[in-house]
């Protein structure tokens, strides 16, 4: 396949790729079924990085042109199926004025996982949901029949778009409760965490701006940042959380518009930033004068003690803003999270929320701000304490007493997931279809790195969401399917060679 790219003028590379792929699939050159060249070997081929060819690829999958499958490759769709005729209905060309923001959202290997998670016969260890046994639903019918009955017409109106004011109140108590000294002009209700990510980095990024990020951090993070045309800047990981001795070294040479972190219990990898880091890493921040956004959904969800405060309770020098929900601890459903900044901020965030969605939803904020009002938080949090540390040693012993020391995993202090790391023969793309055939779904390491090679060996594991019992079956059809993989790695590497 030739490809000729121009490194003198403006437009990206990958842009330039995507478009002489186009083009040919279009003219039919590259006719349905053909097999496109993998992402590393197209990217040594041209001589560019490997993220390239992948964002190349994800612009020309959210187009519809190409499809890319685990253990299939990336391969020409054919035009004349159903969706791609649908999409050209009218004569409009769709899929070719769709603007970037779906190509940064295309993951092969997750929409896998979210695909084999949705059959009825699959145990899923691969959502971030809590476990809905525990939702406190009669408690709630109850809060919400008398907020129709007291309060019905004013709560379904709109409201304030920086959200109910007595919510905001009960969040600013709650908050300094934890150490946070905010007022409630300082905080800002947004409709579930992610809206408050997206609303953060719309008012603060522009493209080509530099993030500095976890490796492994929160793909939803990574998606947003990537949809809004930031460049991304992994720093590395270890027990003790992010290397901040790293992004100090960085500091020194690149210069990132925000830092984002999940300091506690951090998803995917379960690990907690200590106390020693939190400072330095505000310190090093502070002193560079770059935000650091703080998301901390994870915090209330300890096991056995509570963990070092929030940067927020820390910060000195205003430079936090601190980003929460009770999707993890009430209902998903609720879309419910707020955010804490220095005024300024939350004055910014709510003109952009405005031409998102104007309000987030009063009933249900009515409901969240009874819940903290009536003290009924802290009972059902010491419930799930008590059920989610049950499930994550049942899911540890099952991993050890099935898999042995072939998985290799921390037991974390809290949160919802287990990070594993397979061997080295075993990888998630090969062991995801497996995985699927036997029933069982995980989230792929590879979702959770700026680059995906890095995540080749690792899987998440959430051990809120299935049962006691699934736990334990879906354990074992895990094991039968890494047993599988790394038997077929085997023969194929005792293989002899062909005979030419």
């Amino acid at each position: 396949m030739q490809i000729r790219l121009d490194r003198t003028t403006r437009v990206p590379l990958y842009r330039q790729l995507a478009d002489q792929l186009r083009r040919r699939i279009l003219s039919g050159e590259l006719p349905p079924g053909t097999r496109l060249p993998p992402e590393r070997r197209l990217a040594a081929m041209l001589g560019i990085n490997r993220s390239t060819v992948v964002s190349a690829y994800r612009e020309l999958a959210a187009e519809g042109l190409i499809a890319g499958h685990v253990g299939r490759g990336t391969v020409v769709v054919d035009p004349n199926r159903a969706d791609t005729a649908d999409a050209r209905a009218n004569g409009v060309p769709w899929p070719q004025l769709f603007a970037p923001l779906a190509a940064a959202l295309y993951d092969p290997a997750l929409e896998d996982a979210m695909a084999a998670s949705a059959r009825p016969d699959v145990i899923s260890f691969a959502t971030g949901q809590p476990a809905p046994e525990c939702y406190p639903i009669p408690a709630v019918r109850q809060l919400l029949d008398e907020a129709l009955h007291r309060e019905g017409p004013r709560l379904l109106q709109y409201c304030p778009t920086e959200g109910y004011p007595p919510l905001r109140e009960a969040i600013a108590a709650w908050s300094r409760a934890a150490g946070i000294h905010c007022t409630p002009d300082q905080v800002l209700v947004v409709s579930g965490s992610q809206q408050g990510l997206y609303l953060i980095a719309r008012a603060l990024l522009e493209p080509g701006d530099l993030v500095a990020v976890e490796a492994p951090t929160y793909v939803g993070a990574l998606q947003i940042f990537r949809a809004l045309g930031a460049r991304l800047l992994p720093i590395p990981t270890d027990e003790f959380g992010m290397r901040v001795s790293v992004l100090e070294q960085a500091l020194q040479h690149r210069r990132p518009k925000l830092i984002y972190t999940l300091p506690t219990f951090q998803n995917p990898s379960g690990i907690t930033l200590s106390l020693d880091r939190r400072r330095r890493l505000l310190e090093v921040a502070a002193r560079a004068g770059i935000p650091v956004v703080e998301d901390d959904p994870y915090r209330e969800l300890w096991y056995e003690s509570p963990p070092p405060p929030p940067l927020a309770a820390l910060d000195d020098a205003g430079i936090v803003i601190s980003l929460t929900t009770v999707s993890k601890i009430l209902f998903p459903g609720f879309r419910i999270g707020w955010l804490i900044a220095p005024w300024p901020v939350v004055q910014q965030l709510t003109l952009v929320k405005q031409l998102v969605d104007l309000d987030t939803n009063p009933l249900m904020q009515w409901a969240i701000w009874a819940f903290l009002e009536r003290g009924l938080l802290g009972p059902h949090l010491e419930e799930l304490r008590t059920t989610y540390r049950t499930r994550r040693d049942l899911l540890a012993e099952a991993l050890r007493r099935e898999l042995g020391e072939t998985v290799r995993f921390t037991v974390p202090a809290g949160g919802l997931y287990l990070w594993c790391l397979l061997p080295d023969e075993v990888r998630v793309r090969d062991l995801l279809p497996e995985a699927a055939r036997r029933g069982v779904a995980f989230a792929p390491g590879e979702s959770f790195f700026v680059d995906p090679t890095a995540g080749r060996h690792w899987m998440r594991l959430n051990f809120t969401y299935p049962n006691p019992p699934a736990i334990v079956e879906g354990v074992r059809r895990l094991a039968q399917a890494i047993t599988a993989v790394r038997e077929t790695r085997t023969l194929a590497r005792h293989a002899p060679a062909p005979i030419v």
